[in-house]
This record gives C-alpha cells, sequence and structure tokens, in this order.
C-alpha cells in the first residue's frame, strides 16, 4: 500500500473515531451549547471523511475502516466514562481530550507518511485546522460549563 493510501486511512480513521465518540456523546446530552459544537465537529469530520473516501476511489482504492474491536472499544470507553460522569464538564473534558489524541495522531500520521499530492496535502491542511479550531472552541467552552 502505497504511503498516501496510509495516511488517507489514517485520517479517515481518526475521523470515523470522532465520529463515533461524538455520536455516543450527544445521546447522552442536554447541554445546547455543546451539542451545537458537537455537530459541527461531526458534521466536519463527516466531511474529512468523505473526502479521504472520494480521494481514494479516485485512485481506483478503498479506505478501510476500523475494526469491529477497536469499536466497541471506543463504545466502552465512552460509555464507561459517561457513566461515571455526565456533566458537561466531564463532557467537554472528554471532548477536548478525544481532540487532542486526534491532533497528535496526524501530526505523526504526516511526519510518518508525507503526503506528495496536492490533493492529500491540501486535505491534510484541512484536517489539522479543522481539529485545532474545534480544540479552541472547547477550550473555550470549558470555562463556561
Amino acid at each position: 500500500m502505497n504511503k498516501e493510501l496510509q495516511l488517507l486511512n489514517r485520517m479517515f480513521q481518526d475521523a470515523t473515531v470522532g465520529m463515533l465518540s461524538i455520536d455516543k456523546v450527544l445521546k447522552k446530552l442536554n447541554d445546547e451549547d455543546l451539542k451545537k459544537i458537537l455537530k459541527a465537529q461531526f458534521d466536519a469530520y463527516q466531511k474529512i471523511a468523505d473526502r479521504c473516501d472520494i480521494i481514494a476511489l479516485g485512485r481506483d482504492k478503498e479506505v478501510k475502516e476500523n475494526g469491529k474491536f477497536k469499536k466497541i472499544k471506543q463504545t466502552a470507553m465512552i460509555y464507561v466514562a459517561l457513566w461515571m460522569d455526565k456533566t458537561p464538564r466531564h463532557i467537554v473534558e472528554m471532548m477536548i481530550n478525544g481532540t487532542v489524541m486526534g491532533i497528535v495522531d496526524t501530526i505523526k500520521a504526516e511526519k510518518d507518511l508525507p503526503p506528495r499530492s496536492e490533493e492529500v496535502k491540501t486535505l491534510l491542511a484541512d484536517f489539522k485546522k479543522m481539529q485545532n479550531e474545534f480544540y479552541e472552541k472547547l477550550k473555550r467552552l470549558l470555562t463556561k460549563v
């Protein structure tokens, strides 16, 4: 598998993990400000995942979803964390931590699998920008909850 396809897979999987997490959290949430931010973040992750898929398909390849075990593990971790504390403050903290993990993974993926095409470079830059924007929004929200 070429490095750009590996990079597309990493971004796709990070975006879908973010979507899975947000989907589970939204179902347990009452805070409207937090819901609004998380819905926007979900939509942004969806757009990134779709763009990864479109680029891969344009090269007659497919991006790979996370395995079932990883999805089950992620879902269980979210439910345990929410079972212990459903306050908006805790949820914002969880989402900040998840977003930071995504930022770190994206930086590492860029270093390990540097993109060559402008199309993938642009997607990677957009993904990093999006993650950082939501990190900043969540930080600001943390001061309010």
